[in-house]
């Protein structure tokens, strides 16, 4: 898996505050996998190699349009590294880094490459417990999915259930609609406890294919993978099938009806 971590230094190589001399590094980490291959190459201390040097001048006296042009100026060559570390984590720049270009912000100061693996493993901590990401959607944070694995492979995932659970108090249209129709992705991979109603037809006006299983035998649960109309392993549909998703009552509607759960395979078409 590669990590990126952009950081902040000053001229001896150690993690610098950001009214202080210094320039920006790029640096990335890819974690090989576990070999049993005695002869194998034992990986460099901490792992972390420079892919560039970006230079950034931040005059906090200065007009903050200037500020925000040398901010963007170096972000735009971030590539797709989203995490920032520094010496100071608040401010108006941090603040400009994570509200303005989703950039996340990091505090710390000491040798580089010990606060580099520092914040490579909370970064795994949050990982393995996160069920979605968070994007900001007209000043406010929405839920989203959240990428795995490598980001040449265009796989996100997401835990709907959680996610209808957030603050935001945002539906499942607002949170899986804008990612749809943004394309950008190969496969989707939605956990959940049932299907919502508008998702067979907003797939086949997105020509998206889809699969879906149930997660375990207790039927409670659902594994559904949407399909982009460029994934390498998108599945075939017959002509005039309808998207392959099974209806499934949910579970809140039932309650408040106080009724049984009713399974129906059909799918019915809108009239026109």
């Amino acid at each position: 898996m590669t990590m990126k971590i952009a950081a902040y230094v000053d001229d001896s190589g150690a993690v610098a505050r950001l009214h202080d001399p210094g320039r920006l590094c790029l640096y990335e980490r890819v974690d090989q996998p576990a070999t049993d291959d005695a002869a194998a190459t034992p990986a460099a201390p901490g792992g972390w190699q420079l892919r560039k040097e970006i230079a950034l001048h931040v005059d906090l006296h200065g007009r903050l349009a200037e500020l925000k042009a040398a901010l963007h100026a170096a972000a735009s060559e971030l590539d797709d590294c989203t995490n920032f570390l520094s010496g100071d984590a608040r401010g108006v720049c941090c603040s400009i880094l994570q509200e303005e270009f989703g950039v996340q912000t990091w505090t710390s100061e000491g040798p580089l490459l010990a606060q580099l693996d520092a914040v490579a493993r909370k970064l795994h901590a949050a990982a393995a417990n996160k069920k979605f990401a968070l994007v900001t959607v007209n000043a406010r944070a929405t839920p989203a999915p959240l990428r795995i694995g490598e980001p040449q492979e265009g796989r996100f995932w997401i835990d709907l259930g959680e996610a209808l659970k957030d603050a935001s108090q945002a539906t499942s249209r607002q949170i899986l609609i804008p990612f749809l129709e943004r394309g950008g992705f190969n496969t989707l991979e939605i956990v959940c406890d049932h299907i919502p109603k508008w998702m067979s037809w907003e797939l086949e006006r997105l020509d998206m294919r889809v699969t879906s299983e149930d997660i375990d035998s207790t039927g409670h649960g659902l594994r559904v993978t949407v399909y982009s109309p460029h994934a390498p392993t998108r599945p075939q549909r017959l002509p005039g099938a309808a998207p392959a998703l099974p209806h499934r009552e949910c579970p809140r509607e039932r309650a408040r009806q106080g009724t049984p759960a009713l399974i129906d395979s059909t799918i019915h078409r809108p009239r026109p």
